[in-house]
C-alpha cells in the first residue's frame, strides 16, 4: 500500500523501497491495524521513526543507521514536497519532520472512492520527484554544437575543455575540418 503511494505520487523506483515506505507509514503513524484515515502529521525525529517500525512492524534498524533514512528517504520526501521540517538546526536534538498538510490529505483517503481525485489534486499541485530530478539533470548539461548538431555534455572541466576545442579553436585554426568522435 504505501509503496503504492509513493509509486503514484511520483517517487523514483529508489525511494519505492521498504526503507522509505516503512518512513512514510511511521510519519503518518499508520500501524498494520490502522486505516489510512487515521494517519496524522505530528512532528517526529528519526529516532522516533526508527522505533515506530520495530514496535509496529517488527523490522529493527540499528540507531547508526540514522543518516540512511536520512540520505534514503527524508532527504528525497523534503525535496518532494511529502515533508517538511521545523526549522531548528539540524544538529539539535529538537529537529523534527512531519508530513506536509497536502499528503495527509491524499493519504487519508487511500484506498477508498476519493482516493483517485485526490491523487489527480496531489499530482497536478506538486510535480513529482521523478520530473524535478530529470529536470535537474537537463539542467545540468552543456550545450555543444558538433558538426551542425546540437548535443549536450555533462558539466565539467574535461568536457568544458572539449567543448572550447570544438567551438572556439577548431574554426579558427583548423577551417572545415569535421569531428569524427567525441566521448561525454
Amino acid at each position: 500500500m504505501q509503496k503504492e503511494i509513493l509509486r503514484l505520487s511520483g517517487m523514483p523506483k529508489a525511494q519505492q523501497s521498504d526503507l522509505c515506505g516503512y518512513t512514510l507509514l511511521a510519519m503518518a503513524a499508520i500501524t498494520n491495524e490502522d486505516d489510512w484515515n487515521k494517519a496524522t502529521n505530528d512532528w517526529i525525529r528519526i529516532h522516533d521513526i526508527i522505533q515506530f517500525i520495530k514496535e509496529n512492524y517488527l523490522i529493527e534498524y540499528a540507531e547508526n543507521s540514522r543518516e540512511t533514512f536520512r540520505k534514503q528517504a527524508i532527504h528525497h520526501f523534503r525535496n518532494a514536497a511529502f515533508i517538511e521540517d521545523n526549522g531548528k538546526a539540524t544538529n539539535s536534538p529538537n529537529y523534527r519532520y512531519r508530513i506536509t498538510k497536502e499528503l495527509l490529505t491524499m493519504i487519508r483517503v487511500y484506498g477508498n472512492d476519493e482516493w483517485k481525485d485526490a491523487l489527480e489534486e496531489y499530482t497536478t499541485c506538486h510535480e513529482s520527484l521523478i520530473d524535478i530530478y530529470a529536470s535537474k539533470k537537463r539542467m545540468q548539461k552543456m550545450p555543444v554544437k558538433i558538426n551542425g548538431i546540437d548535443f549536450t555534455f555533462s558539466t565539467g572541466k574535461h568536457n568544458q575543455l572539449q567543448k572550447a576545442i570544438i567551438e572556439e579553436f577548431a574554426p579558427r585554426f583548423a577551417h572545415d575540418c569535421e569531428c569524427l568522435y567525441v566521448g561525454d
